[in-house]
């Protein structure tokens, strides 16, 4: 039956053109208007993070001058308040020391290019050269005022570096002629405080000095001397609101014509001006970009509008093409059921009388195209089959659905066809429902499908029970003929799929048969390898496989058994890295680089052993998170070392191991080395933490040694050094034989403190005035079986370095006590004894709390026992060092600083701390009544300790010369061999009983 298909409405085309026109103009207005609002908001932003930008630099710069600057004001008004003091105590003397303490401070302040006083007229009162226009410069900058510091106008030295004069002006009591302090500092130190700051790309930083001149300047994060020493016109002290966001503008600059985003500061304290200032030109290159896209991205806009318009309009025309394509394919379907002999059939609603067409009876055997009886046609059906048929049909009239049943049919000949029979409830002619539909011979295709169960029959116990994957292919054509279950859950395919495959569909290159001629499962299997495999998804896995030969469906075909070990590979390959690289830095161990060198690949290598020094601290402080990404960093530089100069190892927890495999470039990587652990390491926080190490250098020399034995040699090297700091030591056989005896000293250090092997002995400090004795100061002595002694000087640096200073110092402190205790006893009870206390022993024991155990033990005062801490104390954690020093003298204890002049020298510290007395070093006072240094030195030296009002003690007197000179500038109290050597308690009680000063 002909229908026909009604096309599309034209009207109704036109309209859906015309909405689709409408929406995107009204899409593309406010697409335009969005995108202009944010063009405009995009570029006010990026203008005003770059006024933010540059503010923060401002900010940094001013902090970081005024730092430096507040840094030598601080030094100069040390040197001024020790010249007046030194000046007051001895104006005939004044000029030597107050040159000394210059030079002192200069030797510290490598920024200063000189330090020198000078008078109203600039001319130099110390060594040094004055400035004939400091009169006039000096007077312009305001009137003096004691401890204020002024600048002066920019200067060039003679090799053309430019230096910015610090003046200082210098009160003394009683002095009528001013007297001023000029520094010139040197302006690379400004520059060096802004260099490398990330101003971008023309960029700029720069200081102003007082009258307007351009000090420093830097371009793109790099020094710039163009323009130094120009006037520039920049808002004065009183112009620039001091809120950062105030002192922000755009200004084209005078040095290089570039316009750029400004911000200024005033240094608070100094007439200083600092600027930063982004380039506007790169701030908006961005921005212009971004603007480019926009309107890039609007012309696509509608262009693709345009598109869309003409896909419609073409839309609408396939449309009716295919209508009509629709209505010719009726006819040839029509023509295609009657050459595929797919059989018509129609039954009324209410009838009996089934009707079919020509070509079923042909098909089936019915006869030709008549109407039947249903009980005629069911006769026909196979009798296993009626039952099933009748009620699918009554179901399909009773819902109105459709119809569909597979079933045997049986011809006027007997035999058995195979039929499917679909269809549907339809309207039919009078309004009446009819069921018509299809009636198709399949027996081919169930023919088939027995064969195939029959096949799958075979083989379903060994496919689907085995919990590997296994399938058949054949061994021509290499297309599969069989898969169990488990093949298609590990590749991902249905069986079916597999069924169209060939093995190269998951196997690109192909398995390899087996290589023998048995035949079936007994044999079992021959050829067994490692493949990739692919699965449907595209992923791949590594698959043993293992292959038989079998004859299946009458062909040659192979069994093939696949086992997934990818997870084992991965496994061992993690395994495997693990043993060969450090977890945490991710470098090879030490054992890997062994097997490497050892290779012979490299003769000659050198290695170098890398003792790091600092990660403890940053672990105990920050934690051990921020320690291993402090380590990690260091290990990337390291592997950054390795691809230049040969390999790089960690060894757990702080050393690295580092192999020079050319011995002609052992140089440069070492200093590369050096470099890489110098540079700051950032820690995660913002802040930037400093490294050390030592270094340990060792090769084979001889010949014939094995890596680990280089590896170790260089070790040794290493821990050989006494210095932390980035020393290279080369190992030799005496420094081996000197680490074995230090070792074995050690190990004797350790059973003489578990055994109380150690010896106090006491020597004399004496009073100048009357020759008494003020105190004894116990000394620690090691004696030996054989009568001699080892030197404090050759254990003690031991005991610090192996941990047994602090309960060795315990242990002094407690004898020390049991001294003075037997002190009491014979009548002496108000001699003191003084022990010296190690820095260790201060920063990592509780040294009161130890000092009070050992006097309760002892049943004495505090106040019966000296303290001696040397400089040293200060300079490591100086706060815990105060505080506790701070307890010792609140419990009476008298506090002397040992060896004077020679560690710390701080004037700051030293008139904070509880100090009772000062003991100048040896060094000092050797020779002082024939050594004018010397005696300028010990002048200097008490006079400051007389001006703080503590006691002087001198040690190391071995001359009477000595010992006059000392007592005639005023020391109290002395000690030498002069005076008594250190002897038993015993003894050197008979010595104090018959001490007397000639």
């Amino acid at each position: 039956m002909d229908r026909s298909v009604p096309g599309p409405s034209p009207v109704k085309s036109v309209v859906q053109t015309r909405t689709v026109l409408g929406f995107g103009l009204l899409l593309g207005a406010v697409l335009a208007i969005g995108l202009g609002w944010w063009v405009v908001s995009d570029r006010q932003n990026r203008l005003q993070a770059a006024e933010r930008q540059s503010q923060a630099l401002a900010v940094g710069v001013e902090r970081a001058i005024g730092l430096e600057l507040r840094n030598l004001e601080r030094a100069l008004r040390g040197i001024a308040s020790d010249a007046a003091r030194l000046s007051a105590a001895a104006p005939d003397q004044a000029p030597a020391p107050i040159g000394d303490l210059i030079a002192d401070v200069a030797s510290r302040h490598h920024e200063l290019e000189s330090i020198v006083l000078v008078d109203a007229r600039g001319q130099a009162l110390t060594s040094g050269r004055g400035d004939p226009d400091f009169a006039r410069w000096n007077a312009s900058a305001g009137a003096s005022e004691p401890g204020h510091l002024r600048l002066g106008p920019l200067q060039w030295l003679e090799d053309g570096r430019p230096v910015l004069p610090l003046v200082l002006p210098l009160s003394v009591q009683g002095d009528s002629a001013p007297r001023w302090l000029l520094a010139r500092l040197d302006a690379r130190a400004l520059q060096a405080l802004i260099d490398g700051l990330d101003s971008g790309r023309d960029g700029t930083l720069g200081v102003v000095g007082p009258n307007g001149q351009l000090l420093v300047r830097s371009l793109g994060g790099k020094p710039s001397r163009e323009g130094i020493g120009m006037r520039i016109a920049m808002p004065g002290p009183g112009e620039l609101d001091p809120r950062p966001q105030a002192s922000v503008s755009q200004r084209t600059s005078e040095v290089d014509g570039l316009r750029r985003v400004v911000a200024a500061r005033v240094l608070p304290d100094y007439p200083l001006r600092v600027w930063a200032g982004l380039s506007t030109e790169q701030v908006l290159l961005p921005w212009h970009r971004f603007v480019a896209i926009a309107a890039l991205l609007y012309v696509l806009y509608w262009a693709m509008l345009l598109v869309l318009l003409r896909v419609v309009r073409r839309a609408d025309r396939d449309q009716r093409r295919m209508l009509e394509q629709l209505q010719r394919n009726s006819e040839h379907l029509h023509l295609a059921q009657h050459t595929g002999k797919v059989g018509a059939w129609a039954m009324e609603q209410g009838g009996r009388q089934v009707v079919w067409g020509a070509d079923v009876g042909q098909m089936f055997g019915l006869g030709q195209a008549q109407p039947a009886s249903l009980l005629a046609f069911i006769r026909h059906v196979h009798v296993r089959d009626r039952r099933m048929l009748a009620q699918r049909f009554i179901s399909a009239w009773r819902a109105r659905g459709a119809f569909s049943c597979e079933f045997r049919l049986v011809t006027q000949d007997g035999a058995e066809r195979w039929a499917v029979a679909r269809g549907g409830v339809v309207a039919g002619a009078g309004g009446g429902l009819r069921m018509t539909g299809t009636l198709v011979d399949i027996s081919e295709r169930m023919e088939a499908q027995s064969r195939l169960s029959d096949a799958e029959r075979q083989f379903r116990l060994i496919f689907d029970r085995n919990p590997l994957p296994f399938w058949v292919h054949d061994a021509r054509t290499r297309r599969f003929l069989e898969v169990n279950r488990a093949a298609t859950l590990q590749y991902g395919f249905s069986r079916e799929e597999f069924l169209t495959m060939q093995l190269a569909d998951i196997c690109p290159a192909g398995l390899p048969g087996g290589s023998g001629v048995v035949q079936g499962l007994a044999a079992g299997f021959e050829d067994s390898h490692v493949s990739q495999h692919r699965r449907k998804d595209g992923s791949t896995l590594q698959a043993r496989v293992y292959v038989s030969d079998i004859r299946f469906g009458g062909h040659e075909a192979k069994l093939v058994l696949s086992e997934d070990i990818s997870e084992r590979l991965e496994y061992e390959k993690e395994l495997a890295y693990r043993a060969r690289h450090d977890q945490t830095t991710g470098l090879i161990n030490v054992q890997t680089l062994s097997d490497r060198l050892d290779q012979g690949q490299h003769p000659g290598y050198q290695v170098l052993y890398l003792q790091l020094r600092g990660l403890q601290p940053i672990r105990d402080a920050l934690g051990r998170q921020t320690a291993d990404d402090v380590l990690r960093t260091l290990a990337a530089r390291l592997q950054l070392w390795a691809q230049q100069f040969g390999l790089a190892a960690h060894q757990p927890d702080e050393d690295f191991v580092l192999a020079v495999l050319h011995a002609e470039r052992l140089q440069p990587a070492i200093e590369a080395a050096i470099e890489a652990v110098r540079e700051p390491v950032g820690d995660g926080d913002g802040s930037m933490q400093r490294l050390e190490a030592r270094f340990g250098l060792a090769g084979d020399e001889g010949g014939g040694l094995r890596a680990e034995n280089i590896i170790d040699n260089a070790a040794l090297a290493a821990h050989a050094l006494d210095s932390s700091a980035f020393e290279i030591s080369r190992y030799d056989g005496a420094l081996a034989r000197r680490y074995s005896e230090r070792l074995r000293m050690a190990g004797r250090l350790r059973t003489a403190l578990e055994h109380g092997e150690f010896d106090l002995h006491f020597q004399p400090i004496v009073r100048t005035l009357d020759g008494s004795v003020a105190a004894l100061e116990a000394l620690v002595r090691w004696p030996q079986r054989d009568g001699t002694q080892i030197a404090p000087a050759d254990f003690i640096p031991l005991c610090e370095d192996i941990g047994l200073i602090v309960p060795l110092g315990n242990w002094i402190l407690r004898r020390a006590a049991q001294a003075q205790a037997w002190l009491r006893r014979q009548g002496c009870g108000d001699l003191p004894v003084a022990v010296n206390v190690s820095t260790l022993q201060v920063l990592q024991a509780d040294l009161p709390s130890e000092l009070e155990q050992a006097c309760a033990q002892a049943g004495i005062s505090p106040r019966a026992l000296h303290m001696e801490l040397t400089e040293s104390v200060m300079m490591h954690r100086p706060e815990q060092s105060m505080a506790a020093m701070q307890r010792l003298r609140d419990a009476g204890v008298c506090i002397s600083l040992d060896d004077f002049g020679t560690g710390f020298s701080s004037m700051s510290y030293l008139r904070h701390l509880p100090l009772s007395s000062i003991k100048l070093d040896r060094t000092f006072v050797r020779d002082v009544d024939r050594d004018p240094r010397n005696a300028s030195i010990c002048k200097s030296l008490l006079m400051l300790g007389h001006s703080l009002g503590l006691e002087m003690i001198a040690e190391g007197v071995e001359r009477p010369e000595e010992l006059e000179w000392l007592r005639r500038h005023g020391c109290e109290q002395v000690q030498g061999f002069l005076l008594g050597r250190a002897l038993p308690l015993e003894l050197a009680l008979q010595r104090v009983r018959g001490v007397a000063l000639g």
